[in-house]
């Protein structure tokens, strides 16, 4: 009887043993992290020698760096393959686009390739800045708050547009405001500043922003300086034509951009910087040595520059502003009677840009002339190439024309610059909104492609740098930019061998291809080159 009992007693401690074992080898067996990505050689974002090595992500942030065999949810063999930080863009218009089509912001919510912002992730981008040029959404936390609501694709951060919220307080009448409405200005721009946005944005080449003094500008910038306010602007002039001193127009304009950072304090962001015809009075030496004197001095001057020397628009955005109103010719212009002086100038247009730069890419009048030059379609029609560039530009709908009228050698030697970073001015493509540049499909791959593995005009590391580390640094974008523990898991594995940009300006609307996986925030928004549909943008705030 005492054997028995005994026996009875023991069995619930060895019942209790077994259920132990048993949670101790499920609990060995729960994932360690959510994600793997495994055997990828690493290109950090910063100028570190690349690496192969497994990435590990738990929720939205890297867990760790190494060689692990540690169980895991789901792991991407990113062997052969280069792995970076999700790629920035800081110069983006998506919220223009939508903000002033109107009824696509109703679409934006049903239409996957707008609020998942395909054309962004397959190159590889994980976070756009918007607001830039002086234009865009004026009130931060409602733009921000909207782009919440999508659940977009990638991560968004927002510049107070300046020009815009002038226009917003005090209309279209253009010229100088006075102190008071000065000040008024400046409490509006802080509680935007005050409301996430990163800074400033402004566009010195055209108006309300080109009213503005330098002194001015500096007195607004000022304002935005307790909160780290970066200060975006375009140059007032990019060209290289000389003044009657001999002083070519964007060393000009660099330098007022240059004295508003010197007499506010400000870091200056220059957006798109490029050099436009006239360019042969100009060397790169020139403008390198003002960028490195200002840096010199303590000025925290950089730029962003899109891989393109091709800039697209109606025949009338390439004439001079007296011939223009709302966008179309004046009517006193129109009549062959009054179009001597029109000629004349377009005459003077082909001097430095030829009429062979010109290829119509959009004309509904006469389809056949789409993918032909202006010399092509002037010689086709026995006319003289400024005569015909006028009869075209009169439509009621002109042509809408690429037109390659920017140096790339200049954008070639600037491109090696760690001041330069990589932009596209691009936006989440909304069909039949507008004809879209290239830029907006393929800037950051056809910078990888074409200037970093096949010209080697710029080092791959740099190149990738340029894109993530260093924009991430100058934007104050903290956690971005950097593959890094704890830092958040925006990243991109791109096979070098397919990586590429397809869209040309007749056939822009074609997806970039080579960026096999992409992640955001732990999120797998590509898998295999392909949508998954999942999305893990977030609306950002300055910190």
């Amino acid at each position: 009887m005492r054997k028995r009992t005994s026996t009875y007693f023991v069995y619930p401690f060895i019942f209790l043993a077994i259920i132990s074992l048993c949670c101790c080898y499920q609990a060995s067996q729960e994932p360690t992290f959510d994600l793997i990505i495994k055997g990828g050689r690493i290109y950090d974002g910063t100028s570190a020698k690349p690496r192969i090595a497994d990435i590990g992500i738990k929720g939205d942030k890297i867990a760790a760096i190494g060689t692990f065999g540690g169980q895991s949810t789901k792991i991407i063999d990113a062997g052969g393959l280069i792995v970076t930080p999700g790629f920035i863009d800081v110069h983006s218009h998506t919220d223009l686009i939508l903000q002033e089509k109107g009824i696509w912001r109703v679409v934006a919510y049903i239409k996957p390739s707008i609020n998942g912002n395909h054309n962004y992730l397959y190159q590889g981008v994980t976070t756009i800045i918007t607001g830039n040029c002086g234009r865009g959404y004026t009130n931060t936390a409602k733009w921000l708050g909207w782009v919440d609501s999508l659940k977009f694709g990638t991560n968004v951060y927002h510049l107070v547009p300046v020009g815009a919220v002038r226009e917003e307080l005090f209309g279209r009448q253009f010229a100088a405001i006075d102190e008071k409405q000065k000040e008024k200005l400046k409490k509006r721009l802080v509680k935007e500043v005050e409301n996430g946005a990163l800074g400033l944005s402004f566009d010195l080449s055209r108006k309300p922003d080109s009213l503005f003094s330098k002194e001015e500008l500096a007195d607004i910038a000022r304002s935005v300086m307790p909160y780290g306010g970066i200060i975006a602007l375009n140059l007032r002039g990019n060209s290289g034509e000389l003044d009657k001193e001999g002083n070519p127009e964007i060393i000009r304009s660099l330098q007022e951009a240059i004295e508003v950072g010197r007499l506010s304090g400000a870091p200056i962001e220059i957006s798109n910087l490029e050099l436009k015809a006239p360019w042969k009075n100009l060397s790169y030496d020139q403008l390198s040595k003002v960028m490195r004197d200002a840096r010199e001095a303590g000025i925290a001057i950089s730029a962003d520059q899109t891989p393109y020397d091709t800039d697209y628009g109606s025949l009338t955005d390439f004439l001079p502003a007296e011939y223009i109103s709302n966008g179309e010719m004046k009517k006193e212009y129109k009549t062959l009677t009054g179009n001597a002086s029109v000629i004349k100038a377009i005459d003077n247009m082909f001097q430095n840009i030829g009429p062979e730069k010109f290829l119509i890419i959009q004309y509904p009048a006469v389809r056949a002339y789409e993918g032909k030059t202006i010399q092509q379609i002037a010689i086709f029609e026995g006319k003289n190439p400024a005569q015909c560039y006028w009869e075209m530009a009169v439509k009621n709908t002109p042509p809408v024309a690429a037109v390659t009228d920017s140096s790339d050698r200049f954008a070639r030697k600037i491109m090696p610059s760690e001041l330069i970073f990589t932009a596209s001015e691009g936006i989440a493509y909304v069909n039949d909104t507008v004809w879209p540049h290239p830029d907006y499909w393929g800037a950051f791959p056809r910078k990888l492609r074409k200037y970093a593995l096949e010209d080697k005009i710029v080092h791959l590391n740099d190149a990738i740098r340029s894109m993530t580390s260093l924009p991430a640094e100058k934007f104050n974008l903290k956690g971005r930019g950097h593959i890094a523990v704890g830092n958040f898991a925006d990243i991109a594995v791109i096979d070098l061998m397919k990586i590429k940009d397809k869209a040309t300006f007749m056939k822009p609307e074609q997806y970039a291809e080579g960026v096999e996986y992409l992640v955001v925030n732990g999120i797998v928004c590509l898998e295999k080159g392909k949508i998954t549909g999942k999305k893990g943008g977030r609306a950002l705030k300055r910190i």
